[in-house]
């Protein structure tokens, strides 16, 4: 689907540019942007929450102390499992993770 969007003539120009630097189309230059932005809004939102709740000394104690409970825990006795795959798996899965954003 295609649609317009207006932008000033600054904004266009930047478009422009960075889609001819990056080889890029200008929606793919504007849909990386609006990404970046939401991850960014959502990590604001992570750590005004963050702060909020230590601002809070009960509900901070209880959140350090459910964190403690849960640290580890998740690998109680499997240490000596193998791994659910290869070592050249592992590394195209952090590869794929990091090209998305990850």
């Amino acid at each position: 689907m295609s649609s317009i969007l207006r932008v000033d003539k600054i904004v266009y120009a930047a478009l422009r540019e960075l889609s001819r630097i990056e080889n890029r189309t200008m929606g793919e230059v504007v849909a990386l942007a609006v990404r970046q932005y939401q991850r960014e809004k959502f990590w604001r939102g992570v750590n005004e929450d963050l702060e909020r709740l230590k601002a809070d000394p009960v509900a901070w104690r209880d959140y350090q102390e459910e964190i403690a409970l849960l640290e580890g825990g998740s690998m109680g006795g499997l240490e000596q499992e193998p791994p659910y795959f290869t070592p050249e798996e592992g590394v195209a899965i952090f590869a794929r993770s990091q090209a998305s954003g990850g």
